[in-house]
C-alpha cells in the first residue's frame, strides 16, 4: 500500500536498506516473524515521510505588510515545547495536528503505531498537555514579574 506517497517503491527500498543495516545487530537475538519487523520499520519510515510532507521544506517569502506579533502565550509555548523530551514533543504535536475526521484517523494511526488503545493515547496526550499548560503559565507569570 502506498499510503498516498508517489514514491512507494523508494520507501520500500529504504525499509529494506534499514533492516539490512540493522540485521547484524539483531540476527542472533530476534525472535518472531521477520515480516513483522519489516512492517514496523516501514511504519516508522511512513511516519517520517508524513512529517516531512507537513513541514515546508523551503522558507515561504514573507510579505512585509505587517510585523509579526507573537503573544506571550505563543512565545512561552515554543519555549516549553523545547524543554519536552523528543518523544513527548512529537506525541503532542502529532496529536493536535489535524481537525475533524482527519484528527480521528490520526489518533487511530498514532495509537496503532504505539501499540496502545486510543484511550491510552488520550491519557498520554492529556498528561503532556497538562505539563505544557503548567510550564506556559509559569513562563507567563515570570514574564509579568520581570515587567514589574
Amino acid at each position: 500500500m502506498s499510503k498516498g506517497f508517489n514514491d512507494a517503491e523508494d520507501l520500500a527500498d529504504e525499509t529494506i536498506n534499514r533492516v539490512m543495516k540493522k540485521l547484524p545487530e539483531i540476527h542472533a537475538t530476534y525472535v518472531g516473524e521477520p515480516a513483522r519487523y519489516f512492517h514496523g520499520v516501514a511504519r516508522f519510515i511512513i511516519r517520517e515521510m508524513m512529517r516531512r510532507k507537513e513541514v515546508a521544506v523551503e522558507e515561504v517569502p514573507v510579505i512585509p505588510t505587517q510585523t509579526e506579533v507573537h503573544s506571550d502565550e505563543y512565545d512561552c509555548l515554543l519555549k516549553c515545547l523545547r524543554f519536552l523530551p523528543a518523544d513527548k514533543r512529537e506525541l503532542i504535536l502529532d496529536y493536535y495536528i489535524y481537525d475533524g475526521r482527519d484528527k480521528i484517523a490520526q489518533h487511530r494511526r498514532m495509537a496503532s503505531e504505539l501499540g496502545i488503545t486510543e484511550g491510552a493515547l488520550r491519557g498520554r496526550a492529556h498528561h503532556v498537555r497538562g505539563n505544557l499548560e503548567k510550564c506556559i503559565q509559569n513562563c507567563i507569570d515570570q514574564m509579568k514579574s520581570n515587567e514589574n
